[in-house]
């Protein structure tokens, strides 16, 4: 099951540099995507960190609101799965 996280988006949207996508946004479905194909995993939140400060406010705002944190980096290496089931999602 999904979970919602529509309060406080927009004030997560003006404290991050790099770009917020939830359910609904046009590119949502590009941002969820990951590199197997058998996982369909639909996060509240997508936050797509651009420094430090983006990562402090995407953990704050998930903390605040309840959140699972799945963290999906950019290496090659697969340590851990790069999803969650009910949460956000940092790259």
């Amino acid at each position: 099951m999904t979970r919602t996280a529509s309060a406080g988006i927009e004030a997560l949207r003006a404290e991050m540099t790099g770009p917020v996508i939830v359910p609904g946004d046009p590119r949502y479905d590009d941002a969820r995507d990951v590199w197997n194909g058998a996982i369909d995993r639909r996060p509240a939140v997508i936050a797509r960190c651009a420094s430090p400060h983006d990562v402090v406010a995407a953990i704050r705002f998930a903390q605040e609101q309840g959140l699972e944190i799945a963290v999906r980096g950019v290496a090659t290496a697969i340590p851990a799965p790069p999803w969650s089931t009910t949460g956000s999602w940092s790259t």
